[in-house]
């Protein structure tokens, strides 16, 4: 465990000092001071040590050079005047005497202009100046060196005065003949010592001068070693991070980016485990491009099970109620309405959520009858009130929500509306750019919904026409046969009766031989039409035959089909047909029974129904009979 965490703690610094976590432009502007601050800190360091070589050189050419040079010409001039002084203590003449005078002042004068330069200041630059306060050289022994120059001025000074008196004092000896030794042997043996003083202070100055050259050398070979070891450090970090940098960003940049590629080819080639994800391996724009890929991967995946799903569902009600908790689930987005267009296109209808009252929509109820009062149906493209307040005339008008009606196209027509509806003020309230993404994502679902609303839509025109009587549009025996089933279980799951009317037009063969199969048809139009105004929605009318109808009343109380079949007879009845230019009136002749009142088989109430309609065509037509169980007789049926 504490391995663990130590681990991840020198991942942590290394990531840290790597800069991995920071976004790309921050992290390679980082990367580049960071290699500016090495170069710069080499730099540094070259800089030192060319100025401190270069300096410290100077100041060897410029002060003890220039030392050196003037101690041993003093050191020979020394020497000389020494023999110098031996003759002219010996010389016997006059004019010798003056020539081994001059040559000894010529000594010291030649000594003491060598010390002018030297005691001249000099005038030093700036970067001079400012070296010497920092570098605070201390291997030149300044002070020793003016103390030598003042010994050298001092004992040039005695000398010249003692060779004076020496002169004089041989030129009067010359003069008068007489020769004063004492006094001559002491002079000379003044100036011998003066000159001996000076000769031990140049020989120990040069060896104080060479003591200082060596302290120079072992100054510059300090600094050189100094810099050459902080200049193999500052390489071998500069390096170490470099290589660590590159390892960590090539780490998480090149593998994620490989990944996807490699991804994205195979989607390209239809074999991609949607569901592996590729590692975020960093929090910079590669890792947010790495989590949105996985996030696309799974909005793809999410899709492709979702069409997959809707597919295989029965009904549209079913893929309504899909995409409804796609919406909510996967988008996010809870106030929403999806409304049908009918086949007609004239009216349209809430289909999700389902048992919506008109008191529930954000529109105006007048869209569900005229759908082209929406603007989304009537212009085919998405309408937003983010774009324009109060886009639609139709919205009602609450200033705190916004709404975006996404128009479903389906065979070149908007076949339905999805609408959003979000909050404008408060903690639910959304930014533009966040209910825009919601929305954009809704779309994505909507647009995998179309082909499979399409395609069921036209199923269920297909299946509708099969089940339809093409002339009346009622329904076929065939509805029956395949919806028997679900009418019966729901009556006997609900403990109600089913009500069966058979239905048959009076004389209507007559009416085909008289005025023609036009006006037949136009007859049999006009008594579907009344028969099915005369019994509920709910209820269920059938064409059965050439001019017989069944009608199915569902959910019924013991005795309600007699009612319902004399209003359907008494309508049929009241009703003036116009064939061409003339007006005929026609009957209609009923059989009820009831199901399972009268048998507990549904097939064979609807033989009763019929049988007592045979026996209401047996006993003067246009009359509605009540199944009884003395109408039937085996021998006749």
């Amino acid at each position: 465990m504490l391995e663990t965490k130590k681990r991840g703690l020198v991942k942590r610094f290394i990531r840290l000092i790597t800069f991995v976590d920071l976004p790309i432009r921050r992290k390679f502007s980082l990367f580049s001071v960071g290699v500016l601050f090495w170069f710069v800190l080499l730099s540094c360091v070259s800089f030192y040590v060319l100025v401190d070589v270069n300096i410290k050189t100077s100041q060897v050419v410029d002060r003890l050079l220039p030392y050196e040079r003037f101690a041993q010409d003093a050191l020979r001039s020394s020497n000389e005047m020494g023999h110098l002084l031996v003759d002219l203590s010996e010389a016997g003449r006059e004019q010798t005497v003056t020539l081994k005078s001059e040559r000894v002042k010529a000594s010291l004068m030649a000594i003491s202009q060598g010390l002018e330069p030297l005691q001249s200041p000099k005038m030093a630059s700036p970067l001079h100046l400012i070296w010497e306060k920092i570098s605070r050289t201390s291997w030149i022994d300044e002070e020793g060196n003016q103390n030598y120059l003042k010994t050298v001025t001092q004992s040039t000074q005695t000398l010249m005065q003692l060779v004076n008196e020496i002169t004089f004092l041989k030129m009067e000896q010359l003069q008068s003949g007489s020769v004063d030794q004492p006094k001559l042997e002491q002079l000379t043996g003044r100036f011998v010592a003066a000159e001996a003083e000076m000769t031990n202070a140049t020989v120990s100055f040069l060896e104080s001068i060479s003591h200082q050259t060596n302290r120079y050398s072992g100054a510059i070979t300090t600094t050189t070693s100094y810099a050459f070891w902080m200049i193999i450090t500052v390489l071998t970090l500069a390096s170490g991070l470099l290589a660590i940098f590159t390892f960590w960003i090539s780490d998480s940049i090149v593998i994620p980016v490989s990944s996807m590629i490699a991804k994205i080819h195979t989607l390209a080639t239809g074999h991609v485990d949607l569901t592996d994800k590729i590692q975020v391996r960093s929090d910079d724009e590669i890792g947010e491009m790495s989590q949105e890929f996985n996030d696309l991967m799974d909005t793809v995946h999410g899709m492709t099970v979702f069409k997959n799903v809707i597919e295989e569902d029965a009904t549209l009600e079913d893929v309504y109620s899909r995409m409804g908790e796609a919406f909510s689930t996967n988008v996010g987005i809870e106030n929403y309405r999806i409304y049908e267009v009918n086949s007609d296109y004239k009216g349209m209808q809430a289909v999700f959520p389902v048992a919506m009252s008109e008191k529930e929509l954000d529109c105006h109820p007048d869209i569900l009858t005229s759908c082209d009062l929406c603007r989304a149906v009537k212009t085919g493209h998405p309408i937003s009130s983010l774009a324009y307040d109060r886009v639609c005339k139709q919205f009602m008008e609450d200033q705190t929500k916004v709404h975006v009606c996404v128009p479903m196209i389906i065979g070149g027509h908007a076949g339905g509306v999805v609408q959003f509806v979000f909050e404008k003020e408060g903690e639910q309230a959304l930014s533009r750019n966040e209910i825009e993404q919601k929305v954009a994502k809704a779309e994505a679902y909507i647009k995998q919904s179309l082909s499979v609303l399409e395609a069921k839509r036209l199923m269920n025109t297909l299946r509708e026409s099969s089940l339809r009587d093409p002339m009346t549009g009622l329904f076929n025996r065939r509805f029956l046969q395949d919806q028997a089933g679900h009418l019966i279980a729901g009556t006997l799951r609900r403990k109600k009766n089913i009500g069966l009317l058979m239905c048959d037009i009076d004389f209507f063969k007559q009416v085909n031989d008289q005025y023609g199969h036009d006006a037949g048809d136009q007859v049999l139009k006009e008594t579907s039409a009344i028969i099915q105004k005369s019994v509920r929605e709910s209820d269920v009318v059938v064409r059965f035959g050439g001019e017989e109808f069944l009608v199915i009343l569902t959910d019924i109380e013991a005795g309600d089909a007699m009612s319902v079949a004399e209003k359907i007879r008494s309508n049929i009845e009241d009703k003036v047909f116009m064939v061409g230019p003339e007006k005929i009136r026609k009957t209609i002749s009923l059989g009820v029974s009831e199901y399972p009142g009268d048998s507990e088989g549904f097939w064979q109430s609807i033989k009763y129904a019929d049988v007592a309609l045979y026996r209401a065509k047996e006993t003067g037509r246009n009359r509605a009979l009540r199944f009884e169980e003395s109408m039937w007789t085996a021998e006749e049926f």
